[in-house]
């Protein structure tokens, strides 16, 4: 019988994508795997998932709010329904492990695993873990982790840090063909500019405002802008032609990184996992309101490494993003030391090093 498998994934890429690599190493060396996903139907998952040939059980549930809000009432009857939900699926399918990846789906489907004694098996994508990872790893049989200083606020019965998977096949563009494809000019120093997939709208007023600065020293900027600050950065970005093209998404991510000399991003996990796989120096802005601060822990790994530098939202600002992206383009040396320490920081086979731990210790066992 082929190895069968739940992968339980919420709502965003960070989750999504290290599910998905995970999920097509299993079936590269497994051909007949059979695997599903659990998640949420308003989730990035409901378009990435059935479009990678999977089937999406989806979980009536909600996360639970850290502020006052009327759905904290709403919350324990919601949990209630999806370890309901939860519960049969598993029971219905029986798959030889289920694999969590973070987010709320993770905390009915990881407990209904282990009441029905089916083994546990997480990954952690970040620096400082989520409360669902932390609760869930008591019971887990492995926990995977992208970052060693997780391991300390974890339990399971075996820790291995492994790295963040990402998607398979990506590989650096050459420089001169990623700007085509990007529509830049070909000879001019780059900063790649993504806040995320909706954008982010502290980074967009900041370069907006520095975009006199930043051409004044021919410099070229990618400005990924996300649908709600596009028309805005489409505004401002008209005095600047040539120099400026601006985008509310970018879908060629592999080209915009290998275009870029220096990224100002977010600090999301998938984020710091695709920048050093492609080795690319990094100004990142920690998102503030991220739970529990945990894109700090990522920003500030990296930055450690010596792999990108940190500047926190309360401090960004035109004057500040100017310098800092200034200095490190004007500075070659520094530039190619930041290349070589982010890559060193990349884990290119993160998904084949989980699928060897899990058939290692049976969790891939065929019957």
């Amino acid at each position: 019988m082929a190895p069968r498998l739940l992968f339980a994934v919420t709502l965003t890429g960070g989750h999504t994508v290290p599910a998905l690599a995970v999920a097509e190493a299993v079936c590269q060396r497994y051909s007949d795997a059979e695997i599903r996903f659990a998640g949420v139907a308003q989730g990035v998952e409901a378009r990435l998932v059935p479009r990678s040939g999977y089937c999406l059980e989806t979980i009536p549930v909600i996360g639970l709010s850290r502020h006052l809000h009327l759905d904290l009432l709403q919350f324990p009857w919601m949990l209630v329904k999806g370890m309901v939900r939860s519960l049969h699926i598993l029971s219905t399918y029986r798959p030889h492990a289920v694999i969590c990846t973070g987010g709320y789906v993770s905390g009915p489907i990881g407990m209904a695993a282990w009441l029905l004694g089916i083994p546990l098996v997480l990954h952690e994508q970040n620096n400082f873990p989520g409360i669902t990872v932390r609760v869930l790893s008591r019971v887990a049989v492995q926990v995977y982790l992208a970052f060693e200083g997780a391991a300390r606020r974890l339990g399971g019965r075996e820790r291995l840090v492994v790295g963040n998977p990402v998607r398979s096949g990506w590989t650096r563009v050459e420089r001169a063909e990623a700007r085509r494809r990007c529509g830049l000019t070909l000879d001019r120093p780059t900063l790649l500019v993504v806040g995320g997939s909706q954008g982010a709208a502290g980074i967009n007023q900041a370069v907006a405002r520095a975009l006199p600065a930043l051409v004044e020293r021919e410099i070229q900027v990618l400005w990924q802008t996300g649908k709600p600050g596009y028309e805005t950065a489409v505004s401002e970005a008209r005095a600047f032609r040539g120099h400026v093209v601006v985008k509310d998404f970018i879908d060629d991510m592999e080209a915009a990184y290998s275009a870029a000399d220096v990224a100002l991003t977010r600090a999301g996990a998938m984020t710091v996992a695709e920048l050093t796989h492609l080795g690319v120096p990094a100004v990142l802005v920690p998102l503030p309101t991220a739970s529990e601060h945990h894109q700090d822990y990522n920003a500030l790994a990296t930055a450690q490494a010596g792999a990108a530098r940190m500047v926190r939202q309360s401090d960004l600002n035109a004057a500040r993003l100017a310098s800092t992206v200034v200095e490190l383009m004007d500075d070659e040396a520094a530039l190619a030391q930041m290349r070589a320490r982010s890559r060193r920081l990349a884990v290119p086979d993160a998904a084949e090093r989980i699928v060897a731990g899990m058939s290692r210790v049976g969790l891939l066992r065929r019957e």
